[in-house]
């Protein structure tokens, strides 16, 4: 099992709200799933974070969702750390990526 941890704070800063490097670090996610098989998994940890912007959380997290799925993602990615705010800000983003797609 290849397991990857990924320090939001050191990688983003403590205010985290910039779409295209949310881009290029979901990128990253999936290249380290992909190369290293089933078993792979990203451990992202927010100790540190104080605030994620919605287009943060819908780049990197809401879209991973929805291009791998959800059963993908509960299976590669873990969120540690997380605050109630930042959890919920998390969430709203997963669920209106998954409405908006729905509804398309």
């Amino acid at each position: 099992m290849t397991t990857q941890l990924i320090i939001l704070r050191d990688r983003l800063g403590t205010d985290i709200s910039n779409r295209y490097q949310a881009a290029i670090l979901r990128q990253e996610v999936a290249t380290i799933v992909d190369s290293h098989g089933p078993d792979a998994t990203v451990e992202f940890d927010f100790t540190g974070v104080r605030t994620m912007s919605d287009s943060l959380a819908d780049e990197l997290f809401a879209v991973l969702v929805e291009e791998r799925g959800e059963d993908w993602f509960r299976q590669h990615i873990r969120v540690l750390n997380l605050s109630p705010v930042l959890r919920q800000t998390l969430l709203q983003a997963v669920q209106s990526r998954l409405c908006d797609f729905e509804t398309a």
